[in-house]
C-alpha cells in the first residue's frame, strides 16, 4: 500500500485515486473509506464515482469544479479517513453444484494442479472470501482464491458461452457467480442457482464490495429446488455471521 494515495488525471473529466499496486484487503478498504467519505461530503461537480480493487475513479463536470480544487478536496477527505467506520461485512452462503455439466472445467483444473476434483472442491469451498469489487457486466463479484488455485492462468481458448450462475476462477481470482450469460476465459468449475444482478431493483446487486462469500457444495436435487425458488422470487440468500 502506498504511504499516500496517488491522484491520476484521466482525460479532461476523470480522476483515479490509487492506494496501492497489489491485491490487498487493506488497500481495498482504503478505497471503500474514501468512497464513503466522498458520498458524505457531497462535493459539487461530481457526476459519478465507483470503487475498483485498488483505486477510486471519479467522473466530474469541469464546468462545475476544477481538477486542482477537486484533488485538494479529495486529499482533505483522505487525511480524515481514520474517522470513517465501514459497515460490517455480510457473509453470503453460496450453494454450488460442482463438476459435470454444471462445472465442465473441474476435471481440467484438477489435472493442471495434479490433485483430485474432490480436493479442488474442498479447497474452493468452506472458506470466507472478501469481495474486492463488482466489476464487469452485471456486477461480477471478485475475490482472491487460495493456493494452489491462485496459480491458474486464464484459459488459452475461451469458452464462448457459460450460463448465469457459473462459478469461475483464473488469474489468482474467483468470480462469485456469473451475473449474465456469455463468454469467458476463466475456468468454469461449478454453478450456483443464485442471482447477482437485479436491474429493476435499487441497489441492483445482491453482493457488494466489502461483503464476503462462502461456498457450500450441494447435490443436483437441492440445486434445482433452490433454482426454482429463485426463479419464483421465493428464495432469500442465506447470510451467516462472519468469523471476524
Amino acid at each position: 500500500m502506498y504511504r499516500k494515495a496517488r491522484y491520476l488525471i484521466v482525460g479532461d473529466k476523470g480522476i483515479s485515486v490509487e492506494f496501492g499496486n497489489a491485491l490487498s484487503e487493506e488497500i481495498n478498504r482504503q478505497v471503500q473509506k474514501l468512497w464513503v467519505s466522498l458520498k458524505k461530503a457531497d462535493l459539487p461537480g461530481i457526476i459519478e464515482s465507483f470503487p475498483t480493487i485498488r483505486s477510486l475513479f471519479l467522473y466530474y463536470n469541469p464546468l462545475e469544479t476544477g481538477v486542482k480544487r477537486l484533488i485538494r478536496e479529495l486529499k482533505f477527505l483522505e487525511a480524515h479517513m481514520a474517522e470513517i467506520d465501514l459497515p460490517p461485512s455480510r457473509l453470503f452462503e453460496i450453494p454450488c453444484l460442482y463438476g459435470g455439466e454444471y462445472g465442465p472445467d473441474l476435471d481440467l483444473v484438477a489435472g493442471l494442479l495434479q490433485i483430485t476434483p474432490e480436493e479442488v472442491i474442498e479447497i474452493h469451498s468452506g472458506k470466507e472470501y472478501f469481495i474486492y469489487d463488482t466489476g464487469f457486466i452485471g456486477g461480477s463479484a471478485h475475490f482472491k482464491v487460495s493456493p494452489p488455485l491462485d496459480s491458474l492462468t486464464r484459459k488459452k481458448t475461451p469458452n464462448l458461452g457459460v450460463p448465469i450462475g457459473a462459478v469461475l476462477i483464473a488469474g489468482g481470482m474467483g468470480s462469485a457467480f456469473k451475473p449474465i450469460a456469455g463468454p469467458t476465459g476463466w475456468y468454469w468449475i461449478g454453478t450456483s442457482p443464485l442471482r447477482q444482478w437485479f436491474p429493476k431493483k435499487d441497489p441492483p446487486l445482491l453482493i457488494n464490495p466489502g461483503d464476503k462469500v462462502i461456498y457450500r457444495p450441494v447435490k443436483k436435487d437441492e440445486f434445482e429446488e433452490i433454482k426454482k425458488m429463485v426463479n419464483e422470487s421465493r428464495f432469500t440468500a442465506k447470510i451467516r455471521e462472519p468469523k471476524e
